[in-house]
């Protein structure tokens, strides 16, 4: 079966965030499964080989990612545009899975080949409330009315669970019977090696007199909420030596360094950003417990790469997140935007000791998630929808 995979952005190429790496380890894991996949993505400055093996990796103009902010949107339908001229060029395929937004063009065809949907974290669908009129009309014209057409249109649609399969139908207005079940996934061969090879120490960070070390591994971004973490922190030095390691970039950065140094925090955070999936995941070997303090998303990558690392998870009681923090087993759900919630459970682990019980349920739980197992799960609809 020959699959193409369409997304603008792809983890190494074009940045570190949940898409990203949901299309590149799915488009991988599909190959090892015995599929044949075309990975289609915007091109890119940067020159980075990939580990895709006998994937073939297809770069399409323009070059979305580096655009300037409101130059992307732009940049993004014609990218969308290319694409579609691509494929009706092509008919050596059977499926086109794409995330995001589909290729509309190809869409509109009436003899195209079966088109799968990943429509995302839906953030654009979440925030109306907070744009102005500009932003609104702008979104609406170059985002939100193509990426509507593109579900509506779809054969399939995939959903990472219950609660984004109830958005799904209310932000599109689509049935039910169109969406199947296609969860994140974390490879948890490539994380062990990591783990196994780890030689950084918490000394090496002066980190080594706190009595817990947190990590939170996110874009800073608005809906990631980690100015709650940050509030937490400040509550959490008040009773314990409390260090948290931070990895990650994004709009936010600016003003959470300067909650940080505005309660006196600097040298109780240490930042991380753009780093190899090597160092990452070696950083969680010095955490104590994983921290995601999101305020809406799917089920978030980074939960189940912690998880995979063995942490306890404290984060909050949004979308799919309940689908792999189980509250009480192997980490504890709290409010979203509850910085007291935050300082509770994390100190409930503590004093409570629960860090080893929390952190084999979790990776007993991550199981599940072997992205393997996602890939079966796809190409299982991959046939069904060619047939």
């Amino acid at each position: 079966m020959k699959i193409i995979v369409s997304s603008r952005c792809v983890f190494k190429l074009h940045g570190y965030g949940g898409m990203e790496r949901y299309a590149y380890y799915f488009s991988k894991h599909l190959d090892e499964n015995g599929t044949d996949v075309t990975l289609i993505t915007s091109t890119t400055r940067k020159q980075i080989p990939l580990d895709l093996k006998n994937l073939e990796l297809k770069l399409i103009k323009p070059n979305v990612n580096e655009s300037i902010r409101y130059v992307k949107p732009i940049n993004y339908r014609l990218w969308l545009r290319n694409v579609s001229m691509w494929l009706k060029k092509r008919t050596d395929f059977d499926i086109v899975h794409a995330f995001g937004i589909c290729p509309v063009e190809y869409l509109r065809l009436k003899n195209r080949k079966p088109v799968v949907i990943q429509p995302f974290g839906n953030e654009e669908f979440k925030s109306r409330e907070n744009e102005y009129l500009f932003k609104r009309i702008y979104l609406d014209f170059f985002i939100r009315n193509i990426k509507i057409y593109s579900v509506q249109n779809a054969d399939a649609i995939a959903s990472e669970g219950e609660i984004q399969t109830k958005e799904i139908m209310q932000f599109f207005g689509v049935s039910k019977e169109k969406i199947f079940h296609l969860p994140d996934g974390v490879d948890l061969d490539e994380i062990e090696e990591y783990l196994k090879n780890a030689e950084i120490t918490r000394k090496d960070y002066n980190l080594q007199d706190a009595d817990i070390v947190l990590i939170n591994v996110n874009r800073l971004e608005p809906n990631k909420g980690v100015p709650y973490l940050i509030e937490a922190l400040k509550i959490l030095n008040q009773e314990l030596n409390v260090g948290l390691i931070l990895v990650g970039t994004g709009s936010e950065e600016e003003k959470i360094k300067s909650q940080i140094k505005r309660l006196g925090l600097e040298e109780k955070v240490k930042h991380f950003k753009n780093i190899p999936d090597e160092l990452m995941f070696q950083l969680y070997t010095l955490a104590d417990i994983s921290v995601t303090p999101t305020l809406y998303e799917g089920l978030p990558l980074v939960i189940l790469e912690a998880m995979a690392c063995g942490k306890p998870i404290v984060a909050s009681n949004v979308s799919e997140v309940p689908q792999a923090v189980k509250d009480g087993v192997n980490g504890f759900l709290v409010p979203p935007k509850n910085p007291r919630a935050i300082v509770d459970k994390i100190l409930e682990i503590y004093d409570k000791n629960l860090f080893v019980k929390m952190g084999v349920a979790s990776k007993k739980i991550v199981k599940n998630y072997d992205w393997s197992k996602i890939a079966k799960m796809a190409i299982r609809k991959y046939e069904e929808l060619v047939r």
